[in-house]
């Protein structure tokens, strides 16, 4: 029934919301909470979801840990981060008894805007490089858990190629090149340019039985052709290949470097037309549960972690990127400040730089607010 469907489909994505961004944000804000500590600013709170409170969890040391109904992430409330600053003027000309006044002192020594700008620039650093750190992690996992071994098909046969030489054929699957396991498409391109213009080694399976066959990859294929002459492609083969601790901080950290790289450029990418303008819409929180949901389904159906562990990678990193961006109200523009603070050596007072972030995270919101209508209305298609 399409409401059953319609329900279903709004309680997977939920639970792709709780899995894969609730987790995210509450690490960025810890990365700002680790930072603060270090810095010596002290955090009055740390929140799991966004008030009105549920309960307070417990108390280290001048910090509450709360648990709140809105669960949309979390957040950290730092000393003075207001207009601490401003007020402190004020409430020292009241009359306030010794201790009071030296408990005040104190507080406003471990305050966010009695930091220089370099100790600022660090705590605003602190969550995003936890979501990079993150991101580390799970790209490592990714490959320790294990990544899908592809069986590469071949798919088509140029006339008088090596392949055609050799008696490849349309639909032999090519199981291994001198003597090294084929497990994806890019396999099979490596070992062919390793093996310009020498005789080299296939294992196939064809209709179930094995064939070993030689041919020459050409050095000077024709235009539109390969070394070998054919056209390949991979399918998933139901296994998976789980590489050891160093190989898989190795390729994680390449893995990372890539999505990245990826993420940093991808305004270049559309705006020089390598990627479709209609592919380059900004995902909101709807779509990327979606996607999240999807990843939960079918890491539950594969039974192997890889699809929920790459997005986790991929929304920490976009997580991480996107905060800095240099715009008020988010960790990026709150650098600008303090690096502009740094330069001209007067800050603005902390009442207008908390105003300014207002104001952006009001036009945020609204644009957070439209992309989301964007979601309902024009769904991403998730394959």
């Amino acid at each position: 029934m399409p409401v059953l469907s319609w329900i279903s489909d709004g309680l997977g994505m939920i639970v792709g919301f709780l899995v894969c961004l609730i987790p995210l944000i509450v690490v960025h804000e810890l990365g700002h909470f680790i930072m603060a500590r270090l810095i010596g600013v002290w955090a009055r709170e740390f929140g799991i979801g966004y008030p009105p409170r549920i309960i307070k969890l417990f108390k280290w040391r001048e910090t509450d840990f709360t648990l709140n109904w809105l669960p949309l992430g979390g957040f950290v409330r730092l000393e003075g981060e207001q207009t601490f600053a401003e007020d402190k003027d004020k409430e020292e000309s009241e009359e306030m008894s010794p201790e009071a006044l030296a408990e005040k002192q104190e507080a406003y020594r471990h305050s966010l805007y009695a930091q220089p700008p370099g100790k600022r620039i660090l705590l605003y650093l602190g969550g995003p490089l936890m979501n990079l750190l993150t991101a580390w992690v799970l790209a490592t996992l990714l490959f320790i858990t294990g990544l899908p071994i592809a069986r590469v098909i071949i798919n088509e046969v140029a006339p008088e190629s090596p392949a055609a030489e050799a008696n490849l054929q349309v639909g032999d699957t090519i199981v291994a090149i001198n003597g090294e396991r084929v497990e994806s498409t890019d396999d099979v391109t490596l070992y062919a340019q390793e093996s310009l213009g020498e005789p080299t080694e296939f294992l196939l399976e064809r209709d179930g039985q094995t064939v070993t066959v030689s041919l020459i990859p050409r050095t000077d294929p024709p235009a539109g052709q390969g070394a070998i002459g054919i056209l390949i492609s991979g399918i998933d083969s139901g296994r998976l290949k789980h590489y050891p601790l160093g190989e898989a901080f190795v390729y994680g950290s390449r893995y990372l470097g890539e999505i990245v790289g990826a993420t940093v450029f991808f305004p270049v990418y559309v705006i020089r037309g390598l990627i479709p303008i209609e592919q380059a819409r900004p995902v909101g929180v709807i779509g990327i549960s979606q996607i999240a949901q999807r990843s939960v389904e079918d890491s539950i159906s594969t039974g192997a972690a890889y699809p929920l562990l790459n997005i986790l990678v991929l929304v920490s990193v976009s997580l991480g990127i996107f905060n800095l961006l240099p715009i008020p109200a988010l960790d990026g523009g709150r650098i600008l400040f303090a690096i502009v603070e740094k330069i001209r050596r007067r800050p603005l007072t902390p009442a207008l730089e908390e105003r300014i972030h207002m104001v952006t995270l009001m036009l945020l919101v609204a644009l957070f607010i439209f992309i989301t209508v964007m979601d309902i209305v024009a769904p991403i298609q998730v394959p």
